[in-house]
């Protein structure tokens, strides 16, 4: 003590000892044996056990870490899953990540009976929530790859149709739309087969995001509803957790903003509400914030700008909460499109390329954001930079198998192109036309609309006056149907001008 190396440190109400200097610390350390240091780690750890047997949750991680450097295996894993679960109550999304993903490899060290085996198991399902709000880090595949394998070895059944979801979920959400549908259809086929609701909801919870991934919402609106009717039967509303939110929660979400894609806004707006309503009923962090974002989603599709930004500016809220690292990009993107709506586009460019950065640092596909940069750069005059960023969501949204994208990406550059100098009257009507043809067969009527407006504006930009009026009376009847009074009056405007 009189040479000071250690000294005392009080932190109320534990009492000890640290080095005064790290340096010291490690060469103290390092002169150890291997075997003398596992022997004082383990020390450490029943100690503390036996101080605080009444507190032990306190210490959970620093139980983890003395006996993950100790001979004894058994508890480092229980700590660290321990500390996983503890990590997940309170969001830490990338903690919880890593304590998982350490007990596994601790699990590697030991002989792989039938015990192990489940135990691993166990381990990768719990790191399900985590993987899919930091949208799939580091080894997620590797791990669900292993979660599959283990499944087929010991027979189950069930867990092999959650992690044949997960799976398809890490597909679609890395770009692979068609391969990761492939494999959540079949688990949700046999699942509904035998009426197992313990396969039914996390299975189609995924194969519903899956389907908002990839722009088929009539698939939506066809399988969550009967997700939705069976754990209403079964008043069960409160017991699935998938994804780290509550599933009855944004099955209802996610159904109601496909009912939006589809045209169906009321109906949408009223099921948003529920969802929304029951997520703060149960005062879940994660499950408000996907409700907030599917509920923007739902007006920025309608064009009500001043309740997307209200929604998304509350997603973003309690995305940041609960650590939700692919949620909070989409919020921000379409965040910067409700701003557009509003006209407020300096605004909207900033907060759309945060929300494209973001996006593109988990590596998720962002052909829906270049779209957004697209009528941005267009509206500011800057028709480059909007063919360019059109032209990319089309190679995005072709690439990734995303359909409804890639009809509004058709639009979209097709519209850039009649406004830039030369003939291009004729590739640009070809453009938008090929872009409707898509977006008819997927029923997608709000964006069908939308290429009536633009053949509309291209016809009257090119002086083809009968041509133009037609088109926009189409578009016009529209918009009136499903109430999207944005487009509406858009087309109204460009009918008055057409008719002088």
């Amino acid at each position: 003590m009189s040479l000071e190396f250690i000294y005392e440190k009080r932190l109320f109400p534990e009492l000890e000892y640290i080095f005064k200097h790290a340096l010291t610390q490690e060469v103290a350390y390092n002169s150890l044996l291997l075997k003398r240091r596992k022997e004082i780690h383990e020390k450490i750890g029943k100690a503390i056990e036996e101080i605080y047997p009444d507190r032990l949750e306190e210490f959970y991680e620093m139980l983890a870490y003395h006996y993950s450097r100790s001979d004894n295996l058994d508890n480092a894993c229980q700590y660290l899953k321990l500390s996983g679960n503890k990590a997940m109550r309170s969001y830490s999304n990338l903690e919880a990540f890593h304590f998982y993903k350490d007990a596994i490899n601790i699990l590697k060290q030991t002989p792989e009976t039938e015990q192990n085996k489940r135990e691993k198991l166990g381990v990768i399902l719990s790191m399900a929530n985590p993987m899919r709000l930091l949208a799939f880090p580091e080894d997620s595949l590797k791990f669900l790859e292993e979660g599959e394998r283990l499944c087929k070895e010991l027979g189950e059944k069930k867990s092999l149709a959650a992690i044949s979801s997960l799976i398809g979920y890490f597909y679609s959400f890395r770009g692979d739309v068609t391969l990761g549908t492939k494999y959540q259809e079949a688990s949700f086929e046999e699942a509904e087969k035998i009426q197992d609701l313990e396969i039914m909801v996390p299975v189609g919870y995924g194969l519903c995001i899956s389907y908002v991934y990839g722009g088929e919402y009539r698939k939506v609106v066809k399988i969550a509803p009967r997700v939705i009717d069976s754990l209403e039967k079964m008043h069960r509303e409160l017991e699935f957790f998938g994804g780290s939110s509550n599933e009855y929660a944004i099955l209802q979400a996610s159904y109601g903003c496909s009912l939006g894609f589809l045209g169906e806004f009321e109906k949408g707006d009223q099921l948003c509400e529920k969802a929304l309503s029951f997520a703060h009923k149960i005062n879940h962090f994660v499950s408000i914030a996907l409700a907030e974002l599917f509920y923007g989603m739902l007006f920025a599709n309608k064009g009500d700008g001043e309740n997307a930004v209200k929604h998304l500016q509350s997603s973003i809220e309690y995305g940041e909460k609960s650590q939700a690292a692919y949620m909070l990009g989409h919020a921000w993107g379409y965040l910067g499109f409700g701003y557009f709506l509003l006209g407020e586009l300096e605004t909207a460019l900033k907060f759309t390329e945060k929300g494209l950065k973001m996006l593109m640092d988990v590596g998720f596909p962002v052909a829906f954001v270049h779209r957004f940069l697209s009528y941005i750069h267009f509206n500011l005059g800057n028709l480059n930079e909007a063919k360019v960023h059109a032209e990319q969501a089309l190679n995005l949204a072709q690439t990734n198998h995303q359909k409804c994208w890639e009809g509004i990406s058709w639009l979209r550059l097709g519209r850039i192109l009649g406004k830039i100098e030369g003939p291009q009257l004729p590739k640009a009507e070809e453009y938008i036309l090929q872009g409707m043809k898509i977006l008819n067969e997927l029923g997608t009527k709000p964006y069908y609309a939308q290429g009536h407006l633009f053949l509309g504006e291209l016809y009257g930009d090119a002086g083809q006056k009968e041509k133009a009026l037609k088109n926009l009376k189409k578009a016009e009847a529209m918009f009136q149907e499903m109430g999207m009074d944005y487009w509406l009056a858009r087309t109204k405007k460009l009918l008055e001008m057409a008719t002088i």
